[in-house]
């Protein structure tokens, strides 16, 4: 090899050796990806201060996604964990063949001395597990083919059992509950029972019954009524009685006056008078998306079924959905025809809705078929100014 050649190969030998030198001063200098990482996120020493004030603005979105993420899976996991228990309450609740309803021929008992609170020989021997975790027990509710099947209780107010389960722990999902107000008593009992129950964002508790409104207006051709067709029918057993319930109202009530009217139907809890009765029936009915062919008449009794609902928005928190039943009397089928079950087209709102849904529309005339009132009279349709179809 010629002395130019050699020179060659020593320039060419040095030259890769300083890029390798490089190459791996390179390597030892560039960061790893966690610390870059970190670098993006947190500020960093040379950051200037926009790219400082980026980062600190990035940090506490993710702390808050992080925390609103934990609290909701954390929400979740508590719904789910308060519908456990209420599965396993539902096993402790088996009516025998041999406690037949008394609107069948059963028999009926009397309270104690004290009023409203049964003694344990006067109740149903299927409510004697119930009544041993919790002594408010006062009932059983339950729809086939629903997750509703929960036992029901009374406190002394409508406030304790709003975030108490049915073992008196804290809880989110709370207990379904009758009003303090009715009384369960076979010989004076209240002529409308009312029950409420949380709305579950995981459809648990007394969401389901959002199903009976939302069939409704499912196609804006021909809505299905599905969940009604499927489900006309309610099973709620008090301490005394087994008895089915026929729907006959399924609506939405103001729970909040500064949204125009709110009537009061969970005031209504017994009827002194047919006028006073066939008063309350009308105004259900003409707040009710849904009319059916079950009739009523004074003398009935009722069960009034409460729950939350958002038809109109998430931030609407004052809409209650309201599902209203009768007792199946003695001796009729609890069978139900819902071929004739229909749509109200001219259902009664309330001012809010009416200016932010119906653009200035409002209600004027009752379009349900008063004659399925059985204890209303030609008398009083005449004072009211109604003809029958």
């Amino acid at each position: 090899m010629s002395e130019e050649e050699k020179t060659q190969s020593a320039v060419i030998g040095q030259e890769d050796t300083e890029q390798k030198t490089a190459k791996s001063g390179d390597e030892e200098q560039k960061p790893s990806l966690f610390k870059r990482i970190l670098q993006f996120i947190i500020p960093w020493k040379g950051d200037s201060i926009s790219v400082i004030v980026r980062k600190l603005v990035l940090v506490v979105s993710l702390c808050v996604f992080v925390t609103a993420g934990g609290m909701l899976v954390y929400d979740v996991i508590t719904m789910y964990n308060d519908e456990r228990v209420s599965k396993e309450l539902s096993g402790l609740y088996v009516p025998s063949q041999s406690e037949q309803s008394t609107q069948n021929g059963g028999t009926q008992f009397s309270p104690d001395a004290a009023g409203d609170k049964p003694s344990r020989q006067e109740v149903y021997a299927s409510f004697e597990s119930l009544l041993d975790i919790n002594p408010d027990t006062v009932g059983y509710i339950r729809i086939d083919g629903t997750v509703i099947d929960y036992p029901v209780v009374k406190g002394e107010d409508n406030d304790y059992y709003l975030d108490h389960d049915f073992y008196g722990n804290q809880s989110k999902s709370g207990t379904i509950m009758m009003d303090y107000k009715c009384s369960i008593d076979p010989d004076n009992g209240s002529d409308n029972y009312i029950l409420y129950g949380h709305h579950m964002a995981v459809g648990t508790f007394f969401a389901q019954l959002n199903e009976y409104w939302r069939t409704l207006y499912d196609s804006n051709t021909e809505p299905s009524l599905s969940f009604y067709k499927e489900h006309p029918v309610i099973s709620f057993d008090t301490l005394y009685e087994r008895s089915q319930w026929k729907i006959f109202a399924v609506g939405l009530f103001n729970a909040e006056e500064q949204y125009g009217e709110a009537y009061p139907y969970i005031d209504k809890t017994d009827f002194s008078s047919a006028e006073e009765f066939n008063d309350y029936i009308i105004e259900i009915m003409d707040r009710s998306d849904l009319f059916t062919d079950v009739d009523i008449q004074y003398g009935d009794e009722l069960l009034t079924l409460s729950t939350c609902c958002w038809p109109f928005g998430s931030d609407m928190d004052n809409v209650r959905l309201v599902i209203s039943a009768r007792k199946v009397r003695e001796g009729e089928s609890p069978e139900v025809d819902v071929s004739g079950a229909q749509v109200n087209q001219y259902v009664k709102r309330w001012k809010w809705v009416y200016d932010n849904i119906s653009g200035g529309y409002d209600w004027f005339q009752s379009t349900w078929d008063r004659s399925k009132l059985l204890s209303y009279t030609e008398r009083e349709a005449a004072e009211d100014g109604y003809e029958f179809p």
